[in-house]
């Protein structure tokens, strides 16, 4: 040990500052150079030790080569004689850094969340750049990270650092000893294992996405105050960073943003190849967030009822002449679409309901004009927003060439120079469809050609103290783009510029240089990303996604993909595309297809920009993980953040109504939506779900005949109205409706499923075959709706008594699926072949079918399979219990809490199947029936045909009357026979 003023070279010790595995550490005098450094000498045991020398100066070495603010710097190495010991000792002198390490930091302060992510951001720069030269640090932790006196922070330590072509690819024995020394020798390396990644645990081949894992867990801990993986003893802990899973963030700090959770969760996940690939990358993300939070837009921003905070207040600006529909909630003004139906032929079918609507209209319209809210023009008199000085509008660009192959351009190029400017935080982008929007809402006609003035006007409404716009010229092979960045308020141009070249990215990014410059953006002027890094190098290619998405805004999914897949076709790295497709595919209920392709995204997320990287990781925790409860937060916090985003905000409603069983919050955030654009159609779309759900079909029928109003050409208000007279057993308007979407849209499946029911239902079995065919005549060359085909057949040859060529149909949907190579289809196929044979009481059938779906279904199709397995053999119930128990605590952490009772009432059906407890298991089937929308005829028989065995004959009976009469009568075959037999024996 030196003692302080001790003389050493040509430093003098002034004290001790701490000690590692192989040095001490001191604060000494350069006095060669005048200033104070942390001097670190190698341990007196290991003078004589070649490989502990030889890695004190590697260590050396290592630190030396990265120059980076945020990493400790490293002035000299050397040898030089002690006269005390008369050894030469080695030497390694450091940058002194006056503060407190991470850890007392985070022990003695609470700082908040914007200088957490001041933090994380820097930390994260730093261990870019010892990345960027292949060096991998290997004990990233608090106690390494150091805070100087000015807030700023140091990586310290790379005692155990290796350039990456010495640890990638061979076992890391270093590793695989600090491990073992950890495990077995109390105090050695504390912490350490807490922060290992696991393939670092094993003491396999690592390399800087090894870092990446420490530095997800040091995150976690700022944020959480605990470790992602906390454990009794350190072999716990190392199971868990192994295999188990940490506790979502925002359960630990409702706080976090949730685009920082989903940073977290990349840099933890097990596999190193689903982390984040490039160190730069992960400091993009949160330098974007840091962007973001500071220019104040966070989730902890109102949602529904709070008071809006400026930057997310919307505007209220719709004429009531038109009748519009406003939101109940707080302060919120009503306006009830009444007049726009007054032509329509369906308005006969709903006469009461709108003349109710009509006066209630009326009646606020006149409080409105008491109360001097109501203008001369017939528009509400709100608010308007502020106008801020940093929101800029992006109104749009003309297409002045006369090519309409180019009209993509016009929605084009803002997209881009969307992209391009929301890199600042200190700005606030107005996009030019929040504009249209806007325009929309005043305007009488649905059409999206405005004046400039207009425009401006529409952008001022908004906050706009800026607004850009222009056009753009074809010059031979080339483009011109002509832009102008004016004043608002004055109509002054404070920058006209032009720029000329082939490809549209280059142009833009040229010209968001200029304009970054004009307004001072100097994030924007210091990022060297260019827009093709986070979208597209192919302007061809981004050309199809925008078309594809002009479709996909409208629900037609077939066509859009076909955009989509000539996009991917372009440019196979495109991560949009491959995210729309999935999207589009988990709408319609094809999830298999879903899962392929966002996993695809997935693998090119690093080109999406900070946005929509947000929305595809709440996409795959909805479809691709079944992580419900984690994806209803993030897109709670992400409406937060995008509060004008409608596409996100109606989803959020559907999950709201569906998960949190919230009708009243699934409406308020649609009528948020409709707020921004009375004619959006997946807001539409939704009302008309939820309130056919809550049976309020005078309502859902009101939507459907506004989206017809304002999508005559789309399949999408016809195929709700069909349906709509069909829940209200008006079968002869149902079938009408049919025939009307059929004329208009032949290849609408929806028709044909309706036409083949309800003529089932009046017995009319000629006509249900005539269009049952049709299905086949029309869409075989689609082989899910082939599979819809054969399903069909059998129901078909069952209601005619044909049990033999209803199972050949049903074993022909089997092969179509399989196929197919479509999991969920499979497991739905064979699912149907054992429930047949249920119904027939083959148990040895049921047997066999009932295991071979199960190996084609998912996490919670599963547990349908222990209780089919308990109701064919309640004595193997002892056996499964422990391995459903834990698939139902599984299923649990997924689900929301408002759904928690759904995993508890199936347990208690497996313990009610186990004990052959009829009476419990009938309050089971009950219990999922009134409190979790699991009111199906398959429950309805169950509950009926249980209740008349138990000679309850008449409460069963009730149950089985609802499937076999009135308006729920089922069009099954099985159902209707068995319901029948048993309301024979209950009269009996």
């Amino acid at each position: 040990m030196f003692e302080p003023g001790r003389q050493f070279a040509r430093f003098k010790i002034i004290r001790k500052l701490g000690e590692g595995g192989m040095g001490e550490v001191y604060l000494a005098e350069d006095q060669k150079l005048g200033r104070q450094v942390a001097l670190k000498i190698l341990l007196p045991e290991f003078f004589d030790d070649p490989d502990r020398l030889q890695r004190f100066v590697r260590e050396a070495k290592t630190a030396a080569k990265i120059s980076h603010a945020n990493v400790m710097a490293i002035y000299d190495m050397d040898t030089a004689h002690d006269e005390k010991s008369g050894r030469d000792v080695s030497y390694i002198v450091m940058e002194n850094i006056t503060g407190h390490t991470l850890t007392d930091y985070l022990r003695t302060r609470t700082p908040g969340t914007k200088e957490l992510l001041r933090l994380t951001e820097r930390i994260a720069a730093g261990l870019a750049a010892a990345h960027g030269l292949n060096i991998v640090h290997r004990d990233i932790k608090t106690d390494n990270i150091k805070i100087d006196e000015n807030g700023d922070i140091k990586i310290l330590d790379f005692g155990l650092a290796k350039p990456l072509d010495a640890v990638f690819g061979q076992q890391d024995t270093d590793i695989t000893n600090t491990v073992s020394n950890e495990l077995t020798q109390e105090g050695k390396i504390l912490g350490t294992v807490s922060y290992m990644s696991p393939e670092q645990a094993r003491g396999g081949p690592i390399d800087t996405r090894s870092d990446i894992f420490s530095f997800g867990v040091l995150v976690y801990r700022m944020f959480a105050g605990v470790s992602p993986f906390e454990g009794s003893d350190k072999v716990s802990v190392l199971a868990k960073i192994l295999e188990g899973r940490q506790e979502p963030l925002r359960r630990k700090n409702e706080s976090v943003p949730a685009e920082l959770e989903r940073i977290i969760d990349k840099c933890l996940q097990k596999d190193p190849n689903d982390r984040y690939q490039d160190t730069r990358d992960l400091v993009v993300d949160l330098r974007s967030l840091r962007r973001q939070y500071d220019s104040g837009i966070s989730e902890s921003s109102s949602m529904i009822a709070d008071a809006p905070k400026i930057k997310k207040t919307i505007i209220f600006d719709l004429s009531l002449k038109k009748v519009l529909m406003l939101a109940v909630a707080v302060v919120a003004v009503i306006a009830i679409m009444v007049g726009v139906f007054s032509g329509d032929d369906e308005l006969s079918n709903t006469k009461d309901a709108m003349a109710n609507l009509k006066n209630l209209g009326e009646n606020i319209t006149r409080e409105l004009a008491e109360k001097g809210l109501l203008g001369k023009d017939g528009y509400l008199k709100l608010p308007k927003l502020p106008i801020q000085a940093n929101a800029l509008a992006i109104l749009g660009f003309d297409n002045k060439t006369g090519d309409a192959e180019l009209d993509w351009l016009q929605a084009g190029l803002p997209e881009i120079l969307l992209t391009d400017l929301a890199q600042s935080g200190a700005v606030n982008i107005i996009g030019r469809s929040r504009v249209l929007d806007c325009l929309k809402d005043k305007s009488k006609s649905n059409s999206d050609h405005h004046s400039h003035q207009e425009c401006v006007t529409a952008a001022r409404s908004l906050g706009a103290a800026t607004v850009l716009s222009g056009a753009f010229y074809k010059m031979g092979d080339k483009i011109r783009i002509d832009a102008r960045l004016e004043d608002a308020a004055s109509g002054q141009i404070i920058l006209a510029e032009k720029v000329v070249g082939e490809d549209p990215f280059i142009l833009v990014d040229s010209l968001t240089q200029k304009i970054a410059q004009s307004m001072d953006m100097q994030e924007v002027m210091a990022s060297d990303r260019e827009v093709a890094d986070v979208m597209s190098s192919s302007p061809e290619a981004f050309k199809e996604y925008i078309l594809g998405m002009e479709k996909f805004g409208l629900s037609l999914y077939d066509s859009a993909n076909v955009h989509f897949e000539e996009a991917i076709r372009l440019d196979s790295t495109f991560a949009l595309p491959y995210m729309r497709i999935g999207m589009g595919y988990a709408l319609r209920g094809r999830n298999q297809q879903a899962i392929q392709y966002l996993a695809l995204a997935q693998q090119f997320e690093d080109r999406l920009p900070v946005k929509e990287r947000s929305l595809l990781d709440i996409h795959k925790d909805l479809w691709f993980k079944r992580q419900y409860d984690d994806g209803l937060i993030k897109i709670k916090a992400y409406v937060a953040n995008y509060p004008n985003d409608k596409e996100a905000r109606s989803f959020y409603a559907l999950l709201l109504h569906n998960l949190k069983k919230d009708k009243v919050a699934a409406l308020a955030q649609l009528d948020t939506v409709m707020a921004i654009d009375s004619r959006y159609l997946m807001a539409l779309t939704w009302y008309v779900t939820i309130h056919m759900a809550e049976e309020e079909y005078d309502k859902a029928i009101e939507y459907s005949l506004l989206m017809k109003q304002y999508y005559p050409q789309l399949p999408a208000p016809y195929r709700s109205l069909m349906t709509l007279y069909h829940q209200q057993a008006r079968y002869d308007e149902a079938v009408a409706a049919a025939h009307d979407l059929l004329n208009r849209f032949p290849q609408e499946s929806a028709a044909l499923n309706l036409l083949t029911t309800t003529f089932i239902r009046q017995r009319q079995f000629d006509s249900a075959a005539y269009y049952v065919e049709e299905r086949r005549t029309r869409s075989s060359d689609d082989p899910y709706k082939m599979i819809t085909y054969h399903m069909r057949r059998s129901n078909l040859a069952f209601w005619s008594g044909h049990f033999k060529s209803g199972m050949d149909e049903l074993f022909k949907s089997a092969d179509r699926a399989t196929a197919l190579g479509d999991s969920g289809q499979i497991w739905a196929a064979y699912h149907r072949i054992m429930n047949r044979y249920h119904y027939l009481e083959m148990d040895d059938s049921t047997r066999y079918y009932c295991v071979k779906a199960n190996q084609y279904a998912d996490l919670f199709q599963k547990i349908d399979y222990y209780l089919l397995s308990a109701t064919l053999d309640n004595t193997i119930v002892p056996g499964i219990r422990p391995e459903f128990e834990e698939r139902v605590r599984n299923l649990r952490s997924r689900l929301p809490e408002e759904m928690w009772g759904l995993a508890d009432e199936v347990q208690n059906l497996l313990n009610a199947l186990g004990n052959s407890d009829t009476a419990a298991i009938i309050g089971s089937y009950k219990s999922l029936m009134e409190n979790y929308t699991q009111e199906n005829t398959e429950n309805r028989e169950i509950v009926g045909r249980l209740l008349v065995l138990s000679g309850e004959y008449e409460e069963g009976k009730k149950y089985l009357e609802q499937i076999c009469t009135g308006d729920d009568e089922t069009t099954q075959a099985r159902y209707y026979m068995r319901g029948l037999y048993y309301i024979g024996i209950a009269e009996e």
